[in-house]
């Protein structure tokens, strides 16, 4: 087994953004952990959380998704029931199927267990707490808005999140994985709403200011409209440094241009690409890493990651550390 499939990797996020860089690691290295938002309270999610009172299931059921190793059940979890407004419309097979387990196995850390036995997925999944968590996204005008759409709806400049309850543990497995881990690296993705929810467990912040390898931020490409308007790479460092510490050592980060179409689309809804301010960034002691991140097909899905070139990529910061 060469040095690079012997990596032992923790990544935090949600969204889009955890699962293509799951995908891009999950068979090139020997030990994967995701650790996956729980504080989405909209869509099938969010009915789940409210009627059953289970943890939001589906940022972990899109992980589990991507480290799946038997891909007709993983599509079976991915499909999605539509139209006739019953009780099912609109729910995700898998977010059943992880309810089901979690209320089984008595906890929802445990339900998400099975899912990946059930799944042969290769890698661990956790939620980033022990129980669901409600966002506070605090501004500058002295107001605060409550829950995951609410800051979706607010679009004005978050200064600060906080999550209820406060203090909520993140699973043991989490702090054990960062304690043993060659890198940890957190991934693209709405920077107040998935990126920095995923490291608000208690405990997290702690482990990662004891841990001694690379942490790698995946930059983000393009701004997110309400959420972080003209904010530049170095602001969303500062971002996540306000919230668990300066404990970024290396940022990711894409070059060589967009196809014009894709960009079209985001201008349209008032996004630009992030400005890759790099004196800023070297001022706040971080290596900066650029090289082409993004897959060039054009889905009309938006900007998506190439999960191989990204994975090469935290695999070669993760081996100049060791």
């Amino acid at each position: 087994m060469s040095k690079s499939e012997e990596l032992r990797v923790v990544a935090f996020g949600g969204g889009t953004g955890l699962p293509v860089l799951l995908r891009g690691l999950r068979d090139r290295v020997e030990d994967l952990v995701a650790v996956v938002t729980v504080a989405d309270d909209g869509g099938s999610s969010g009915r789940i959380r409210q009627e059953l009172g289970v943890a939001p299931p589906g940022d972990v059921r899109n992980c589990l998704v991507a480290l799946a190793g038997r891909k007709g059940l993983a599509e079976v979890f991915n499909y999605r029931f539509e139209g006739g407004g019953g009780d099912l419309s609109d729910h995700s097979v898998g977010n059943i199927i992880i309810a089901a387990l979690s209320d089984m196995a008595g906890g929802f850390t445990e339900g998400v267990a099975q899912a990946a036995r059930f799944l042969r997925a290769k890698g661990r999944v956790f939620p980033a707490a022990v129980e669901s968590l409600t966002l506070c996204a605090h501004y500058a005008d002295g107001t605060v808005a409550r829950g995951e759409s609410a800051v979706h709806e607010a679009k004005k400049p978050v200064e600060r999140i906080t999550v209820e309850p406060e203090g909520a543990s993140a699973p043991a497995g989490v702090i054990e994985a960062v304690s043993g881990a060659d890198a940890v690296v957190l991934s693209s993705g709405s920077l107040f709403t998935s990126t920095i929810p995923a490291l608000l467990g208690g405990g997290v912040r702690e482990a990662l200011a004891a841990f001694t390898g690379p942490v790698v931020y995946v930059a983000n490409v393009m701004t997110q409209p309400g959420e972080t308007d003209g904010f530049s790479v170095s602001d969303h460092l500062r971002a996540i440094a306000g919230h668990v510490g300066p404990v970024v050592t290396d940022v990711l980060v894409h070059t060589g241009g967009l196809p014009e179409g894709m960009l079209e689309r985001y201008r349209a809804e008032e996004a630009v690409p992030v400005a890759v301010d790099r004196e800023e960034i070297r001022a706040l002691g971080i290596r900066l890493h650029e090289s082409p991140l993004i897959s060039q097909q054009d889905t009309g899905r938006g900007v998506r990651h190439d999960a191989a070139r990204l994975a090469g990529e935290v695999r070669g910061v993760a081996l100049v550390r060791l």
